[in-house]
């Protein structure tokens, strides 16, 4: 059996590198905004407060990125009709419920500065956390 490597020195932890993704941002500006983490929105749970901030999700993705329902719903393990359904349940819930819309202005205001600058950062192999060079 081959020997397994393991870094030894936080530098060799700090060589793997990770993208963020846009969808990551949207992530991060849901959980702080809804309280909602990513595991809870890709989980197959229907209480009320994580299908919305899964609808939010599909939402800000669909406005925000250039990219198809079929990719964002592979980003939520949903398909493509989900992704759709929610976009316009949740465009026709900001228009009538308060806090829904005031949920998605916070966001937007905390996301949209974010998405501009999409960065390489370097994930510690270890603990699994970023490492941010700023």
């Amino acid at each position: 059996m081959g020997e397994v490597n393991q870094p030894t020195t936080i530098e060799d932890r700090a060589k793997q590198t990770y993208i963020v993704t846009p969808y990551d941002l949207i992530f991060k500006a849901i959980r702080k905004e809804m309280k909602v983490n990513k595991e809870e929105i890709m989980s197959k749970k229907r209480d009320r407060k994580l299908v919305e901030a899964r609808q939010m999700f599909c939402l800000l993705a669909r406005e925000h990125t250039g990219e198809s329902s079929v990719e964002i719903g592979n980003a939520i393990n949903r398909d493509h009709a989900t992704v759709l359904y929610s976009v316009s349940t949740m465009d026709s819930l900001i228009k009538f419920t308060k806090r829904l819309a005031i949920a998605k202005s916070y966001i937007e205001l905390d996301l949209i500065p974010q998405l501009g600058k999409v960065n390489e950062v370097k994930i510690c192999e270890c603990c699994k956390q970023p490492i941010l060079n700023e």
